[in-house]
């Protein structure tokens, strides 16, 4: 894959599937913007690949959503990456409690409307 210094926003990007999406794009010359809560995992990755910047980001906030977009203004976006996300109750429905549910569905849903 050829790119001409592309720029690729990863959310949830501090482990698993963000993570290792993150380092490919990195890997194949994009400029990515790593972005999600655990910061410390982001200044992992960043030192993997002068290509990854760690941002902290709670999509759940959204204060921190703004500051985020804040600190991208600006830059077009090639590509996003919108994943994070998370379950957050196993229980069966009738055991499961609706809290849980409800954090589900703003990390899940209403993150990616932010």
């Amino acid at each position: 894959m050829s790119t001409l210094r592309k720029v690729a926003v990863v959310t949830g990007a501090s482990s698993g599937i963000g993570a290792a999406t993150a380092l490919l794009l990195a890997q194949n010359g994009y400029r990515v913007f790593a972005a999600a809560r655990r910061f410390e995992r982001l200044e992992e990755l960043a030192g993997r690949n002068e290509n990854i910047e760690a941002h902290l980001l709670d999509v759940t906030d959204q204060s921190s959503v703004d500051a985020f977009v804040a600190s991208i203004a600006g830059i077009e976006i090639d590509i996003l990456v919108n994943n994070a996300g998370g379950a957050f109750d196993s229980s069966s429905i009738l055991d499961s409690d609706p809290a849980l549910w409800m954090k589900s569905f703003d990390v899940n849903v209403l993150g990616s409307l932010r």
